[in-house]
């Protein structure tokens, strides 16, 4: 399998496990969006809370064409990268996006 192969299935095993979580007392369903031929996968809850709409992206990775996993969101208290190196993606293909490029420089992994 090369590479973006196994890139892609890792990005979808840990969405899958994050879009598997269901929320206690709020009717609001949780779904992962992979986007395989564009390579953007998302997860995202949709449902109401009260009267309340909801509608939000709690993960959100693009793999890049030059094989950069670009980690765009994480709000959440999980670890993606992390997670993502334990399914074998290289800590220098992972780029954490949601930070800006001058602090990319300061991370342990890619600055994109």
């Amino acid at each position: 399998m090369d590479k973006l192969e196994q890139y892609r299935q890792s990005v979808q095993q840990v969405l899958t496990k994050y879009g598997s979580y269901k929320p206690i007392n709020v009717q609001v369903d949780v779904q992962t969006i992979f986007d395989t031929e564009r390579d953007h996968y998302q997860v995202v809850s949709v449902g109401w809370h009260n009267e309340r709409r909801i509608h939000s992206c709690s993960m959100h990775i693009d793999i890049k064409p030059d094989g950069k996993v670009w980690i765009q969101l994480n709000n959440t208290e999980a670890h993606l990268a992390d997670e993502l190196m334990e399914l074998g993606v290289n800590r220098e293909d992972i780029v954490l996006g949601f930070h800006s490029p001058y602090m990319r420089q300061f991370t342990d992994f890619a600055v994109g």
